[in-house]
This record gives structure tokens, C-alpha cells and sequence, in this order.
């Protein structure tokens, strides 16, 4: 392994690959490219990383910086396949030839191997093949190392862009989709569990703003809940890179209605109440649907009957991005992300108001009876006066999130 020193000799710049942004009209692809550029800088600002520009290539976008740490934290930027902390040299062999040996040396203690990965963009008197064969020869001859071009225990790839090569030995994972912010905004409704702040989250990967929006159920949930709940909005800021407005609404009045009127409705009626209020909130935000963490045939409330039942109630897109996940699954994507341990902390008693045989099938017509009967609208307008809003930033204690696999 290279040390610190030779870390700071070596490496110039972060290689950054982006998968679908490729595809897209030159238009798209460069406003999508713009953004994310921009949420790049905001991710290094945030985890404190020195840089000196992020650069736009073709098909690729540099971070100049001389920090290691700024691979894993670009990664971690919605639509960035992966990174690469690279050395940058002029694109002739003889160049190529001194900046490998450099490189690979420090790595090919007694008995490793190596392997050249390279390729090329743009016109060169050389093809990818003599790169491959001329800086091989040249480690080869000052290292004794082995060719083995298979399963080699240290690869270094070099990239040829027109007048620069870029040369690497470590490709790091980046999280994929679209840059944050090229989608919609969408309402996405925050419980303190497990499963909703995932949803939340891959719809950020696809582009999407979210604006978290949580139903205060006191005194039928404790404080618990929204603490769990505001714990995993910090952490999805710190995905974001930047500031998240919270939504609170109180919505245990409502619950003690349906609760009294029609105990096995209860949960059904309650997702319709909610279900409402996020539509409301969503036309005044400009968002362009509701986000949750429903899955099919979960919990009672979540069987497909149920659900055409609940949506009903809502006159915008719903988003269930977990809707044929099961709870293991769930999970995983919980601790990938960062969020598991966030939405397990404390006391994990559930909703008191929920009944111990709530209904499975729930009709719509028997449904809106049921609502006639209740005063929904005052009900209605009651949370949405007692909306509340809270901007939460991303907590630098927090970052581990970033890197939680």
C-alpha cells in the first residue's frame, strides 16, 4: 500500500462516470450535467473536502483535488456510478510508461501480479493495445512483477481523453440514478419506521425533491416517533447535501374520531385523512405527488383492496417505490442508506389507536358513509392549520450515513 506521502505525489484528481445522463438529448445531458456539478461542490463543501474545480468532460466530469477522501464522497452523489482517484499525465507513452511504474510499484510487493486496463477517446498515433503492451513491458522490467491479465492482484487502468491520460488502480461504487433535482418535487410522508425514509430515498436517487411531510399522532404515538422521524430527515439531508423543510402536522384529533366511529376502519381512514392533507400541501408546494413506504400485503392497511380504497382519497400521484419489496429487503436498503439504526432507536411501541383486527377489504362506498357521519372537513381544516415547519440541515455527525454498507 502507498502511504500518506506518496498518496499526495500521486493523485491529481477524482475520475466521476455517470450511467443514464449519457443517453439523453445534448440539451438534457448538459443541464443534467450542470446540476450535477453543482451537487458535487455542495457534497465536498459539505464534508469539508479542499477542491480547486469540478470540470465537465465529455462523458465524464474531474474533481481536481489531492484529497483521497473525495472519491467515497462524490460517489455518494445521486446519479454518480463511480469514482476514481486518478494521476493525471500527458497523453504520450513515454509519459504513460513513468507515471505507471510510479504508480504500481509501492502496490506490487513479492509475488503479486498486474494487469493493464486501458482505452482511449479521441485521435492518438497508438491504439489501446500498444498502451496496454509499452507501460506493461515498463513495470515488468522495473519490478519483476508478473503479467497476468485474468485475475491480476493489482489492475491499473489508464484512460486516454485527447491531450491527457488518467491513470487509477481503484474503482469506487457510486450509488447510480439522477442527479437530485432534475425531477419534480414530491410530498413524502415520514413515519419514525423503517420503511418510509427508504422510499424517500429512492426517490431521491431518481431526481426527485422531497419535502418530508409527518403526522404528529399524540397522544396514540409517543414522542418517540417524530424524534426517530426527524433523526432520518437529518439523514436524508445529509444525502442531499443541503437543507430539507420538515412538515409537521398534528393529527391525533382526527384519529380519535375514526377511532371512536369505526375502531376496525380506523387505519384506512386514518391513510385517507393523510392521504388529503399531503395533496393539500402538495398543490401549495408545487410538488407533483405523495412518496410512501407502503408495500404490498405489509400490514393490514396495505393489502391491495386497501389501497384502491386509500387512494381514492387523494386527487394527486401516489409514489410507492417499496410496493413489491418485502420487509427483509426493506431493510437492507435501510442499512445501506444509513437510516436502520436511525428508525430502530428508542422505545418501538406502534400506533395505540390502531385495532387489534383492523378490516383487510375496505370498501369506498361504505368508507365515504362513514366519513358523511364524521365532520372530515373541520377535521381537515383543523391539520392543516396546525401545519408546522421546520428546516432541517444535514448533520455533520452524520456523515457516516454516506458510507454506512
Amino acid at each position: 500500500m502507498t502511504n500518506e506521502a506518496d498518496e499526495m505525489q500521486t493523485l491529481d484528481a477524482i475520475l466521476v462516470r455517470y450511467g443514464e445522463i449519457g443517453i439523453k438529448s445534448d440539451r438534457v445531458r448538459s443541464r443534467y450535467e450542470r446540476t450535477l456539478v453543482k451537487n458535487i461542490e455542495r457534497m465536498l463543501r459539505f464534508c469539508a473536502i479542499s477542491y480547486d474545480a469540478v470540470v465537465r468532460d465529455f462523458g465524464r466530469i474531474f474533481v481536481k483535488t489531492r484529497d483521497s477522501a473525495a472519491a467515497p464522497a462524490v460517489a455518494s452523489v445521486f446519479g454518480v456510478v463511480s469514482t476514481s482517484p486518478v494521476q493525471t499525465s500527458v497523453a504520450t507513452l513515454d509519459a504513460m510508461q513513468s507515471a505507471a511504474v510510479r504508480i504500481v510499484s509501492p502496490l506490487l510487493t513479492e509475488g503479486k501480479s498486474f494487469g493493464i486496463r486501458a482505452r482511449r477517446t479521441g485521435t492518438h498515433d497508438y491504439s489501446s493495445k500498444d498502451i496496454g503492451e509499452v507501460v506493461g513491458r515498463a513495470i515488468e522490467k522495473a519490478t519483476g512483477a508478473p503479467v497476468r491479465l485474468s485475475t491480476p492482484d493489482v489492475q491499473l487502468f489508464i484512460e486516454v481523453r485527447a491531450s491527457c491520460a488518467y491513470l487509477y488502480t481503484e474503482v469506487v461504487p457510486g450509488v447510480g440514478g439522477l442527479p437530485l433535482g432534475t425531477q419534480g418535487k414530491v410530498i413524502a410522508l415520514v413515519s419514525g419506521g423503517i420503511d418510509s425514509p427508504v422510499a424517500a430515498w429512492l426517490m431521491m436517487k431518481r431526481g426527485c425533491t422531497i419535502v418530508p411531510l409527518f403526522f404528529d399522532c399524540e397522544p396514540y404515538l409517543g414522542d418517540t416517533g417524530r424524534q426517530r422521524a426527524e433523526a432520518v430527515v437529518r439523514a436524508l439531508a445529509v444525502w442531499a447535501g443541503r437543507p430539507l423543510d420538515f412538515a409537521v402536522v398534528h393529527h391525533g384529533a382526527s384519529l380519535s374520531e375514526f377511532k371512536k366511529l369505526a375502531p376496525r376502519m380506523t387505519c384506512v381512514l386514518c391513510k385517507r385523512m393523510m392521504y388529503r392533507i399531503a395533496a393539500s400541501i402538495a398543490k401549495e408546494e408545487n410538488a407533483h405527488g405523495i412518496v410512501t413506504g407502503e408495500s404490498i400485503g405489509q400490514v393490514a392497511s396495505q393489502t391491495t383492496q386497501n389501497l384502491l380504497a386509500i387512494d381514492e382519497a387523494a386527487n394527486v400521484p401516489v409514489y410507492r417505490p417499496l410496493i413489491g419489496l418485502d420487509k427483509t429487503e426493506n431493510i437492507k436498503l435501510a442499512r445501506r442508506i444509513g437510516t436502520y439504526r436511525l428508525s430502530t432507536a428508542g422505545d418501538s411501541a406502534g400506533c395505540t389507536a390502531a385495532h387489534r383486527h383492523p378490516t383487510t377489504n375496505a370498501n369506498q362506498e361504505e368508507l365515504k358513509r362513514y366519513e358523511a357521519e364524521l365532520p372530515t372537513r373541520e377535521l381537515s381544516d383543523e391539520e392543516l392549520r396546525s401545519l408546522a415547519w421546520q428546516r432541517v440541515f444535514p448533520d455533520k455527525s452524520l456523515r457516516w450515513v454516506l458510507n454506512s454498507e
